[in-house]
C-alpha cells in the first residue's frame, strides 16, 4: 500500500510540475489598450503604436503577420509598401500580405 501511495504522490507531483510549465497568454501575447500591435505568425506582438501622426516603421513592423487596433475610438492608417493606404477601424485586426512601411494613428475616426 506504501508502493502506491508513494507512487500517486509521485505522480501528482509529476503532474503539478508540468502543470506549471504549460504556456499561458500573457499581457505580452494580446494586443493591450490603447496600442495598434504587429504580432509575428505565432501571435506574438513583435512592436506596439500608441502615438498619433505619421510613423516610419522598422524591420520589425514590416516583417509581421498580423496587425490589431485596439484602440477604442481611434482609427489607424497603415501605408504599405505599395504606396495604398488603408483604414483599421478601433477593435479590428486583419492579417498582413504587404509590408506596412508606416502608420497614423488617428483622434476619432
Amino acid at each position: 500500500m506504501k508502493k502506491i501511495t508513494a507512487a500517486l504522490g509521485l505522480a501528482a507531483t509529476l503532474a503539478a510540475s508540468t502543470l506549471a510549465l504549460a504556456p499561458t497568454a500573457s499581457a505580452e501575447e494580446t494586443c493591450p489598450w490603447p496600442y495598434v500591435c504587429f504580432e509575428d505568425g505565432n501571435g506574438h506582438i513583435v512592436t506596439m503604436y500608441k502615438d498619433q501622426g505619421w510613423q516610419n516603421t522598422g524591420s520589425l513592423t514590416r516583417s509581421a503577420a498580423w496587425v490589431t487596433n485596439a484602440r477604442h475610438d481611434d482609427c489607424t492608417l497603415l501605408k504599405y509598401s505599395s504606396g495604398f493606404v488603408d483604414r483599421l477601424y478601433p477593435g479590428q485586426g486583419w492579417s498582413l500580405h504587404s509590408q506596412v512601411v508606416a502608420i497614423d494613428i488617428l483622434s476619432g475616426c
